[in-house]
């Protein structure tokens, strides 16, 4: 196992595979255990990295090879996770460690993105493991073991990985969006922001239905939460939003559910759509203290 560290990238899978497929249910966590630590994404040439780094490439040749060795180390990468997830899906003994090996895990430092993409990845392969996998994951993120700073990382670093998992991701959010705790319920929202940002625009618009539905619920927390995130969304991904302006709109059906601190950043954000919308696609902020004067215009661009 200490050989792990040293592997090349391009051959990770195939070593992981074979640990794996030779794993002994007596050794299976502890096993898995040491894989888990030893594996190591951050040693990856990631998206983002190549991004600024191009920006300082003069060459159109090395900005080539730049191009060739990301793309080279994604597909390793998905290769390794598509190793791991045959392995959940069809030895009981790896699944359950490796969820067992993540449970164990008691130092805040010792995790990492492989974690929760492990922990998506069983959850969206094994039902039998659904509520173990869930029931960890809230405990890690309750314990401060699983920050929003972790689940950002890996949807911007291993998006390509982690979409095979959204409709993991969005039964999750959804759940945790009716947590009484307030980490749990943070991280569910965040959820739905990276999976919105993260993904294409099929994703985006089951975001965006599930955080309407949430508003239309009638529970006052998930209401509030779920206009907070529609919000953020329309601040940052403004012409992305654009595209579900029909299903945000819908929302206005639901007004007498709403209190008047709710109807102000249903109107914000109907506001900062419809003027978007008007300039077409140039973004044009619409302040909260002067949502009210422009509602009436909001409502008028977007139902006409």
């Amino acid at each position: 196992m200490t050989i792990v560290p040293s592997v090349k990238l391009e051959d990770l899978p195939v070593v992981v595979k074979f640990i794996l497929q030779n794993v002994k249910a007596a050794d299976a966590v502890e096993v898995i255990s040491d894989l888990r630590k030893n594996l190591d994404l951050s040693s990856c040439v990631l998206p983002l990295q190549m991004h600024s780094s191009q920006k300082k490439i003069k060459s159109q040749v090395q900005a080539s090879s730049s191009l060739s060795q990301v793309t080279t180390s994604q597909n390793c990468v998905k290769l390794l996770f598509d190793v791991i997830k045959l392995a959940v899906r069809f030895q009981k003994d790896v699944s359950e460690a490796w969820i067992k090996a993540i449970e164990n895990s008691t130092s805040v430092s010792d995790h990492k993105v492989l974690d929760l993409i492990v922990l998506l990845l069983v959850h969206s392969t094994n039902t039998r493991n659904r509520k173990q996998t869930e029931k960890v994951l809230r405990s890690k993120i309750r314990l401060g073991c699983m920050p929003e700073q972790l689940m950002q990382n890996a949807f911007q670093n291993h998006s390509t990985v982690i979409k095979d998992f959204f409709p993991s991701i969005l039964a999750l959010a959804q759940v945790f969006l009716h947590s009484a705790h307030p980490a749990v319920v943070s991280f569910g929202s965040c959820m739905y922001k990276q999976a919105f940002a993260a993904f294409d625009s099929y994703c985006q618009q089951e975001v965006v239905t599930a955080l309407v539905t949430h508003v239309c619920s009638g529970s006052e927390t998930e209401l509030d939460i779920s206009l907070d995130v529609l919000t953020d969304l329309v601040v940052l991904h403004t012409s992305l939003l654009m595209h579900y302006a029909t299903f945000v709109k819908t929302i206005l059906d639901s007004t007498q559910k709403l209190n008047p601190c709710q109807i102000r950043k249903l109107f914000y954000i109907l506001s900062t759509l419809a003027f978007s919308q008007k300039q077409e696609g140039s973004y044009i902020q619409v302040s909260r203290d002067t949502t009210e004067s422009h509602s009436g215009c909001a409502l008028v661009l977007l139902l006409g």
